[in-house]
């Protein structure tokens, strides 16, 4: 089962992690209103809504203490070398939308190429990141047919 930000709430606070405004805020954006956000743009997004309340800094060191209690997930976009946070901490893989940036979850079954590994190394998880052009783009792409000019 994934972790919801009322169980997000309960661990902070279980590890001895005070629930303060800004927190708050922070986990309200991650788990409610943003998909896949880096820091950046999780900072950006809420300081649209309440300047000066939350600083870089602030984003970046909650971001951190989440990852570490395993409340989020951190990967890399190969294409754009920045770190993205997910609140979906199940096995899954993501795809990349070469156009618009937009990152998806996918947790169907995807075929894995088979990893030889060196002997005693104990694989704990597999990633995969999936490239390629999302609905969306892809009707933008399309040429209109019909129309005669």
């Amino acid at each position: 089962m994934n972790v919801t930000i009322e169980e997000a709430v309960e661990r902070l606070k279980a590890s001895g992690i005070r629930m303060t405004a800004q927190r708050e805020l922070i986990l309200d954006y991650l788990y409610a209103r943003l998909s896949h956000p880096s820091a950046e743009e999780l900072y950006e997004a809420i300081y649209a809504d309440y300047p000066r309340v939350v600083s870089i800094t602030t984003i970046y060191k909650n971001m951190r203490v989440l990852r570490d209690l395993g409340l989020l997930k951190e990967f890399y976009v190969r294409q754009t070398g920045i770190a993205r946070y997910d609140t979906n901490v199940l096995p899954h893989h993501h795809l990349y939308c070469v156009r618009c940036g937009r990152v998806t979850d996918y947790t169907g079954a995807l075929p894995l190429p088979s990893i030889e590994v060196s002997p005693g190394f104990q694989a704990h998880s597999i990633f995969l990141e999936v490239t390629g052009t999302c609905k969306a783009c892809a009707v933008l792409q399309r040429p209109e047919r019909g129309i005669a000019i």
